[in-house]
């Protein structure tokens, strides 16, 4: 009886923990592509003085840069970008080498996409102090409420 017990479970189990492995190798590589192409268009975003070709291919070897030997069961998969006037796009999509698991007919893609403003330093800077202000504006309202109470 045990023998048929085991029959059943054993690769009932064994299912089981690989599709939580292959689940969390999928949820990795997803979140380090888009932290990559997420941070590789914001410090593009920063040249906003250089062309539109630099800026794309800055955007690019950044991304490959930062997923290179980081991502699990998956090549560095191709990035697309686009830089336009005040803007910056880049995706990226890319599918797990994961063996198919039984009954599983589905890919196991990664995509990311991300867009940034073209800002110069002068741009940069008044933003941060716009922000600054705004900040103090509400810990100064947050003063009074707190003083009226």
């Amino acid at each position: 009886m045990m023998t048929i017990e085991a029959c059943v479970i054993l690769p009932l189990s064994l299912m089981i923990t690989f599709l939580l492995l292959w689940t969390g190798m999928l949820l990795y590589d997803r979140t380090a592509v888009n932290y990559a192409v997420s941070a590789a268009v914001i410090r593009g975003g920063r040249m906003a003085e250089a062309s539109n070709e630099e800026i794309g291919t800055f955007v690019q070897q950044k991304i490959a840069e930062m997923l290179e030997h980081k991502l699990v069961l998956m090549e560095c998969p191709e990035a697309e970008v686009r830089v336009e006037y005040g803007s910056i796009t880049a995706s990226v999509r890319g599918t797990l080498d994961a063996p198919p698991l039984a009954g599983y007919t589905g890919d196991w893609t990664v995509e990311a996409q991300h867009s940034a403003d073209r800002m110069r330093a002068s741009q940069i800077v008044r933003t941060i102090q716009r922000v600054d202000r705004l900040a103090e504006k509400y810990t100064d309202a947050e003063e009074e409420t707190d003083r009226g109470e």
